[in-house]
């Protein structure tokens, strides 16, 4: 469904991506396992300095669910305006599909909540607010972002599992990119009461992948279930621009840690 992914928007994407080490900012614990079932389930920490426990945004690349990497993290030095603020980053990898079917899409989902868990496990040791998870993602990262925070809940107090008794939820939802795939995957387990949504639209009319019509879908069903939702785009793509002209990742920031309850330094 979403492997037919264009090699000129795969281009593109590419330039819009820094590399964790171009970003300058290197992370506490590299290719720590978040889980043992794939060689994939290995994800990045940046610990913030705190004495208290710190709030966690994770990142989730795109890539149509076939291709990508933890190290395409948004530029503009995000992760260091977060660790300034008080909030612990984390970037994630996640097994690629095998084939195209509702399943194994699912299998990527769960994967990525099982991120979320061993997050939560390590509360004590990484100094981590399990109350105080977002998760952002672009393209296909949008749709796991979108599924840990509108999805089914897939920790239980009585999994014999110790990380498996950790919530996989997240209390703030960011997109960067919404993708086809949007109506199949989110519209239909988005309910009142769901977690804040910021969007932002990038993407023209003429990609298929990405047209800006997906991004209006989630932002109507939000309204529809009083889901506190923005959504900026370009201006050129039938998606009004941020009014004051703010760039759209430090916007996006802005969000995060108003609804993460974090005080942006001055």
């Amino acid at each position: 469904m979403l492997r037919k992914l264009p090699s000129l928007l795969s281009a593109l994407l590419a330039c819009l991506w820094l590399s964790t080490t171009a970003a300058g900012v290197e992370p506490t614990y590299k290719n720590e396992k978040y889980d043992t079932k794939h060689e994939r389930n290995v994800l990045d920490f940046w610990k913030a300095e705190s004495s208290k426990p710190t709030p966690v945004v994770i990142y989730f690349h795109g890539g149509g669910f076939v291709q990508g990497d933890k190290g395409q993290i948004p530029s503009r030095g995000i992760i260091k305006k977060y660790l300034e603020a008080g909030v612990s980053f984390a970037s994630c990898n996640y097994p690629f599909i095998a084939n195209q079917g509702p399943a194994e899409y699912t299998k990527v989902m769960r994967h990525c909540g099982r991120a979320i868990q061993f997050l939560r496990s390590k509360s004590k040791e990484w100094n981590i607010d399990q109350k105080r998870f977002g998760a952002i993602g672009a393209s296909a990262g949008a749709l796991i972002s979108e599924w840990l925070g509108y999805g089914p809940e897939i920790g239980s107090r009585r999994s014999r599992d110790k990380v498996g008794r950790y919530s996989s939820k997240v209390q703030v939802v960011g997109s960067l990119l919404q993708p086809y795939g949007t109506q199949e995957m989110i519209i239909g387990k988005m309910k009142r009461g769901g977690p804040p949504l910021y969007i932002y639209a990038h993407s023209m009319p003429s990609d298929a992948v990405h047209h800006p019509k997906y991004a209006k879908m989630m932002k109507a069903k939000a309204d529809k279930v009083r889901i506190r939702c923005v959504l900026y785009g370009t201006g050129e793509n039938g998606i009004p621009s941020h009014p004051r002209g703010k760039d759209p990742v430090e916007s996006q920031f802005e969000f995060f840690c108003k609804y993460l309850k974090v005080k942006i330094k001055s």
